[in-house]
């Protein structure tokens, strides 16, 4: 027999307990008249030692309701369409059993079902044969003690109760779902009739009361932002868009089985003569009525430290990570397919980060970024650069991401295709933009700056194929790039928005001596539960960062990277505001010559790609300008050189030559 401490392990609080009389179901107190909080008083303590235990359900236990079936029956058809379910707690009295859940968010009244088709004999009636027996708030259940029948309540599985949304829950083709009369008597009451028929037996469609139902059976809401529908799909936990013909098509869907159903129970065969008028226009007065009743702007802004998992909704904002179940109120439309696990670990991806990105301080801003892309909005605004030798681990990393968030959740970035018609609209609803093996001008070309847009929260019109109008969308996509050379980056004198954004990685280590194809998805298959874990600690830590209000973190070395990346894009302005100072002395000058030859040095000096000349000398003229006044002259007079022909600059020195060259002679 389970003592009371053993009942509140199995099925967690809160839990509201009552004792009975010992072989019955009946109370030893007026329980009602009891709060959660008065059943810990010893006196009421010591009467649960005794007798029979059972649960006051519902809104008393913190959601805690359950489900009585009285045969094995009615259960395994239960448990086939929600095998979830399966290992949620259950338990026995004389026949059958119950299941228990803690249901997150609303959930209906208690209620029975009895089959339309099978009967059974009961105190000499004939009745449809007990499917189930919904139990929640103002529900007794009794789990521990002797049975009236004289048999004692078994445990047959002995988890915690499942945590879910009502809506979840799936049941059998043809049983009754618990609380949908109710739910469809006040959608007549509110909305009218879902048809009238007129003297001569003409038959017409009420919208108001299907543009209704729709929005309360189907769960459908309407962003005004994008201008997309999306309907929930509770066994995901995820809000999924649709173009206003899948709406349609599931509107008429609907109609139809409403009609034939009623036609069914009512036994109305001149119903039927209804389904003709199920037509596009029809649908459409339906999707326009729907729009505005379930109207909503920019609803999908869940907590920031939620990561939607493949099982489960995992709260870093607590420690241990506290646990939810699906619920269409965390307005999700994405989610990772990988089931968290807790405790699970990952030791074939360790050994692979220590090859491949041997710095404890590199593979801590891998984590950080990792747990960013789980947590889909990017709120610190950065980009991920992962550059160096081919065979160095970049793909292997990118491929794990991609995995870890979900192929669905993905898009391919191409910025050289940024400024197109439809190229945004392809991000829609995604999360995670990944450039595979770019080219070195990837950040440099005509499109890269659109990247920073797409990272710093601004609002982008994307225009949709084959769908009428413009849609806006905010820019919070993770990004991650990987090349096997060194990138440039077309800063276009906007060096602090780059350097805010490029975080670097290099892979260079060499290639291992034994190369596994797919080795992301080797290591996904085995371990993946662990590797979640390994990026969602670096979700956590992220986000008490994030908190303090400081930006996302990085060393001094890891910076100085990003410094040098930017520095080398812009080689030319950076050897002009490093390397030539103004001088007061009309003998000091530069010719353009030496100007270029000092700037290649250098470029050698720091293992950078040159410009070539021609566009170093416009580049550098209009530099030269800008940063120290100096205006190009085509006669440089010095006292020491017959050069009174030579273009240069005047007043005007090299300095730092250390650095810049060894010798200009």
């Amino acid at each position: 027999m389970m003592s009371i401490h053993e009942i509140e392990q199995w099925l967690g609080t809160p839990l509201f307990l009552v004792p009975c009389r010992p072989g019955t179901k009946v109370p030893l107190v007026k329980y009602t008249q009891h709060t959660l909080q008065s059943t810990a008083a010893p006196t009421y303590q010591a009467l649960l030692e005794h007798g029979n235990i059972a649960v006051r359900l519902g809104e008393h236990s913190g959601g805690f309701c359950a489900i009585d079936f009285d045969d094995d029956h009615s259960l395994e058809a239960f448990l086939t369409v929600n095998p979830k379910l399966k290992t949620t707690a259950r338990w026995r009295g004389r026949r059958g059993a119950q299941i228990g859940v803690r249901i997150s968010g609303p959930y209906p009244g208690p209620s029975s079902a009895r089959s339309t088709t099978e009967m059974v004999e009961v105190n000499g009636r004939q009745l449809g044969r007990p499917l189930y027996e919904w139990r929640s708030t103002g529900n007794l259940s009794t789990v521990k003690g002797t049975h009236p029948s004289g048999c004692e309540y078994t445990v047959l599985v002995d988890n915690p109760p499942i945590t879910i949304d009502f809506s979840q829950i799936r049941w059998p083709e043809g049983w009754p779902v618990p609380g949908e009369n109710e739910a469809i008597a006040e959608l007549l009451q509110q909305h009218g009739d879902p048809w009238v028929f007129s003297k001569q037996g003409t038959g017409t469609l009420q919208a108001p009361f299907f543009a209704a139902y729709l929005a309360a059976k189907e769960r459908i809401l309407f962003d005004t932002v994008t201008g997309c529908f999306y309907f929930y799909l509770a066994d995901r936990g995820i809000w999924q868009s649709m173009t206003r013909e899948e709406v349609g098509q599931r509107v008429l869907a609907m109609a139809r089985k409403v009609i034939l159903d009623h036609t069914a129970d009512q036994q109305a065969p001149h119903l039927r003569s209804l389904l003709p008028k199920l037509t596009a226009q029809f649908s459409n007065s339906v999707i326009d009525l729907a729009a505005q009743l379930q109207v909503e702007r920019a609803p999908f802004n869940r907590p920031d430290a939620i990561v939607h998992t493949e099982n489960v909704m995992v709260d870093l904002r607590v420690t241990p990570y506290g646990m939810h179940g699906f619920s269409p109120e965390w307005m999700s439309r994405n989610q990772t397919p990988i089931r968290y696990v807790e405790g699970a670990t990952s030791p074939m991806w360790q050994a692979f980060l220590d090859h491949a990105l041997p710095e404890a301080e590199d593979q801590l801003m891998l984590q950080h970024w990792g747990g960013l892309a789980l947590l889909q909005r990017n709120q610190p605004q950065v980009i991920l650069l992962l550059t160096g030798t081919g065979g160095g681990g970049k793909s292997t990393v990118a491929g794990v991401v991609r995995r870890l968030v979900g192929d669905e959740n993905c898009s391919e970035l191409r910025t050289n295709h940024l400024g197109g018609r439809f190229e945004a609209g392809l991000f829609h609803d995604k999360t995670l933009l990944i450039g595979a093996d770019v080219a070195p001008d990837f950040l440099s070309c005509e499109g890269s700056s659109f990247l920073k847009a797409m990272t710093g929260g601004d609002r982008i019109v994307a225009e949709f194929k084959n769908r009428n109008g413009v849609k806006t969308l905010i820019g919070d996509w993770n990004v991650i790039v990987t090349a096997n050379s060194k990138l440039r980056v077309n800063v276009q004198g906007d060096l602090g928005a780059w350097s805010r954004r490029l975080l670097l990685l290099d892979f260079s280590q060499p290639k291992p001596s034994t190369v596994i194809p797919n080795y992301h998805d080797v290591m996904i298959d085995k371990e993946g539960p662990g590797i979640l874990n390994w990026f969602l600690s670096g979700a956590e830590s992220l986000q008490r960062v994030l908190k303090q209000g400081r930006s996302f973190p990085m060393t001094i070395k890891q910076r100085a990277r990003i410094d040098s990346l930017l520095s080398e894009s812009d080689s030319i302005r950076y050897f002009i505001t490093n390397h030539i100072k103004p001088t007061s002395m009309a003998a000091d000058s530069i010719s353009t010559e030496e100007l270029f030859q000092a700037y290649l040095q250098m470029c050698g000096n720091k293992e950078w790609a040159s410009e070539p000349e021609k566009k170093f000398q416009r580049r550098a003229a209009e530099l030269m300008l800008e940063v120290h006044q100096a205006i190009p002259t085509k006669h440089l007079n010095r006292s020491d050189r017959d050069d009174s022909g030579t273009r240069g600059y005047l007043r005007v020195m090299l300095y730092r030559l250390d650095e810049a060259c060894n010798d200009l002679e």
